[in-house]
């Protein structure tokens, strides 16, 4: 007998800056994801880094368990330092892992304080579309319907470490609020592909002057030129940009695009197509 306990990554944010003074992301979970397979043990952590294992600690503590008698296996299928939730996907997956062998119920508010006290988190760990404040772990709000939307993911090289790029910026430029509050009122509106897609797009354009992309708006004009694009998100404290396909487009639209974004733009190399899901924690008993 296993448990086998999986939280998906991100292709960056669908929206992230800050309203009313307070910082804000939208979260933008794909099929990729980290997992724990727990089996009976003497309570090691067999993969990930300090992070993890910061959490595996933390959820011990918070379990008031002296020892654990099992031991957690953990992979992942996020790369590191791209901006795709990797270490809060790795932190969330060890955390819900050590409270579910302890029969300790984690409420998704739970994990996102527990996951923000080792650094900001993404709220990949909550179900639909979750609006979290990533330095408390606070949940705002969710978009509980999430179109299946398929994402072209191209990456721009390199790597960020998101808690070093923070502190390194404690009085960053702010993006426009104006066109944040256009991208949240197209979100309340209708969660569709277009309006998600031009959501994070505003949200991406209105945060170049903070972590600068190569060759960005040129990107992203090339982008929406196709029909079948509904718009373009990026990592704000990663590397990476995700091309939102409209949810009619076909297998040959998206090729299409691909090609030609790759051909135009050596910057930004195609890594790979996901699909936005809904967040949350799945637990399995194998």
């Amino acid at each position: 007998m296993e448990l086998i306990v999986r939280v998906p990554g991100s292709c960056g944010e669908v929206m992230q800056g800050f309203w009313q003074g307070r910082p804000f992301l939208v979260t933008c979970p794909i099929d990729r994801y980290s997992t724990v397979v727990v089996r009976p043990g003497t309570g090691r952590l067999v993969g990930g880094g300090a992070k993890a294992c910061r959490a595996l600690a933390l959820g011990q503590a918070y379990c008031q368990c002296d020892s654990l008698a099992h031991d957690f296996f953990l992979t992942s299928e996020l790369p590191s330092g791209k901006g795709m939730a990797s270490s809060s996907a790795d932190i969330c997956a060890v955390l819900a892992a050590v409270a579910a062998v302890n029969q300790v119920h984690l409420s998704e508010g739970d994990i996102g304080r527990l996951a923000a006290s080792i650094e900001p988190t993404d709220g990949i760990f909550c179900q639909g579309l979750a609006v979290i404040q990533p330095e408390t772990g606070e949940l705002l709000h969710v978009f509980p319907h999430v179109p299946p939307l398929t994402i072209a993911i191209f990456d721009a090289g390199g790597t960020v470490d998101t808690v070093a790029f923070h502190q390194a910026r404690p009085d960053r430029v702010r993006p426009d609020a104006a066109a944040l509050f256009l991208g949240w009122q197209l979100l309340s509106s209708s969660l569709t592909d277009r309006q998600i897609g031009q959501a994070a797009t505003l949200s991406a354009l209105a945060n170049q002057p903070w972590l600068p992309k190569p060759d960005f708006p040129a990107f992203f004009r090339a982008a929406r030129r196709h029909p079948a694009v509904a718009g373009v998100n990026v990592a704000h404290s990663g590397t990476v940009a995700g091309v939102f396909f409209c949810q009619s487009a076909s297998q040959a639209d998206r090729e299409g695009v691909i090609a030609s974004l790759s051909r135009q733009f050596s910057h930004w190399t195609y890594t790979e197509t996901v699909h936005l899901r809904s967040g949350g924690i799945s637990i399995e008993n194998r």
